[in-house]
């Protein structure tokens, strides 16, 4: 943790299952211009039955950007219009 991160209060906008999941959220709110901090809290080792309280990866912020934080995460990302759909191009005749 850096020194701004350790002298800010932060506080948690989102708990995911996956770090990649919550990289993705912490990487929407950092473009937005907020400092973000993930904590994985997971634990590895394996076999372990699929227990939440050992697969918790959180996204913070400080407490001052809460609100704005979870407003951004609540929103869902447009997808441009020139998008392909998700199966694939349709087939020429």
């Amino acid at each position: 943790m850096s020194e701004a991160e350790a002298g800010a209060e932060f506080e948690t906008v989102g708990e995911f299952r996956e770090v990649f999941e919550a990289e993705l959220a912490a990487l929407r709110l950092r473009e937005a211009g907020l400092e973000v901090y993930v904590l994985d809290q997971s634990f590895r080792q394996e076999p372990l039955p699929n227990v939440r309280s050992f697969a918790i990866v959180r996204v913070m912020v400080p407490r001052a950007s809460v609100d704005e934080a979870r407003r951004l995460l609540a929103q869902t990302v447009p997808v441009p219009e020139d998008a392909e759909d998700e199966e694939g191009p349709e087939p020429s005749s």
